[in-house]
Formats: C-alpha cells, sequence, structure tokens
C-alpha cells in the first residue's frame, strides 16, 4: 500500500510512437488557457511528439492526479513512462488547511478550555480530511491507470 500520492508505472505496446500519439490525441483535449475544457473528451492537456501532460476531465478537479507522460522507443515497441501526481494546488491548499487548523485551534487547546473529546475531535479532523483525500486520489488512479492502458494499447 503507498502512502504518498505518486504513482509511476510503464505500459508497452508494439505499435509505433505515431500510431500511440493519434490514439492519445483522441482521447485528449488541447488545454486552454483561463478556459474551462469540454466535458466532451475523457482528459485535457498537452501532447508533443516525446511527452504529454494530461489530468482526467471531471468535474471535481482539486484532488485528481495529474499525468505526465514520455514515450520511447524501444526494439520493436513503444514505451510509455507514466507518472501521476497530486496537483501542485491540492498540496498547497492541504499545507494552508493543516496551518490553518492547528494554528487556530492548538492555542484553544493548551489552555485547558476543551474537554478531553472535543481535543481528540480537533486534532483528528484534518487527519479524516487526509484520509479522504487519499482514497480519492487512489480511487482516480486505479480508474485511470487501466484507462490509460486500453488507450496506449488501442483497446478503447
Amino acid at each position: 500500500m503507498k502512502l504518498l500520492p505518486y504513482d509511476r508505472f510503464t505500459i508497452c505496446t508494439p505499435d509505433i510512437v505515431p500510431v500511440v500519439l493519434q490514439r492519445l490525441s483522441a482521447k485528449i483535449e488541447t488545454a486552454k488557457i483561463l478556459q474551462f475544457p469540454d466535458a466532451k473528451l475523457p482528459y485535457y492537456g498537452t501532447i508533443s511528439a516525446e511527452s504529454f501532460n494530461i489530468t482526467r476531465n471531471v468535474y471535481r478537479k482539486l484532488f485528481i492526479p495529474v499525468i505526465k507522460g514520455s514515450l520511447e522507443t524501444q526494439s520493436q515497441q513503444t514505451v510509455v513512462h507514466i507518472q501521476m501526481s497530486l496537483h501542485p494546488a491540492a498540496i498547497g491548499f492541504l499545507i494552508f488547511l493543516f496551518w490553518f487548523w492547528h494554528g487556530g485551534f492548538l492555542p484553544i487547546m493548551l489552555q485547558d478550555a476543551l474537554p478531553i473529546y472535543l481535543r481528540f475531535l480537533f486534532l483528528s479532523t484534518p487527519f479524516g480530511i487526509l484520509f479522504i483525500v487519499w482514497l480519492v486520489f487512489w480511487s482516480e488512479v486505479k480508474k485511470t491507470r487501466s484507462e490509460l492502458a486500453d488507450i496506449i494499447q488501442g483497446q478503447l
């Protein structure tokens, strides 16, 4: 079981790089500056001749993985190296939430103004939020991983 929101894997396909790029571009909408993507295609982002940087096209976008991939030609096959990680804005939001939560409630708890069960509640709430974020991220990684494998190998 992985604790950090980071995943790295490799997908091999017997097809050549242009075919794999064509399959990817058929499922990826080009990212537009200061505009929300249409929900017509499952992914949006950028694709170049050797790499891609995409994310899933879903409504709740904060805790879904950012997908970075690179294409490599090996003997008679194409190897796609993929990394999935949490968006930097989501990490910043979580850091701010923990800082605000513990910075605001820790002084109150140190004054013995709260009963012990409320202290436990205030201390454990951010960890519950972190657990929920962890579950959402890894469920999206599982879906995205199988979907990307199907797209790259031409099964979708």
